[in-house]
């Protein structure tokens, strides 16, 4: 399947979550290596290097998570494992591959 599709399925999957979660144990919890800079996750908080944003609701479907802050801003992230993840901007589309740093 090509990039792109597997991208707009994620999209999809991701806006149509609607399972709450619980993020104190979520699997994405530490910090990332996300190819334009260094992502941390902890339970209610997420800095990618400008200062911590407070998580404001977390939605888990099918392994998938999406992850919302003030002013609508959403991420997904997905495919997640204890070595990487693929994090999406729900606003641009940016997406990036991530390895875990700790």
């Amino acid at each position: 399947m090509r990039p792109e599709f597997i991208a707009a399925a994620a999209v999809i999957a991701l806006a149509t979550a609607t399972t709450g979660f619980t993020a104190d144990t979520a699997p994405y919890v530490g910090t990332w290596d996300c190819e334009v800079s260094t992502f941390t996750f902890t339970g209610d908080a997420y800095d990618a290097g400008e200062g911590p944003m407070p998580i404001r609701k977390v939605e888990k479907v099918d392994g998938n998570y999406v992850l919302s802050f003030d002013d609508g801003y959403q991420i997904g992230l997905s495919a997640v494992t204890d070595t990487s993840m693929q994090w999406l901007s729900m606003a641009s589309g940016d997406q990036f591959e991530c390895k875990r740093v700790r």
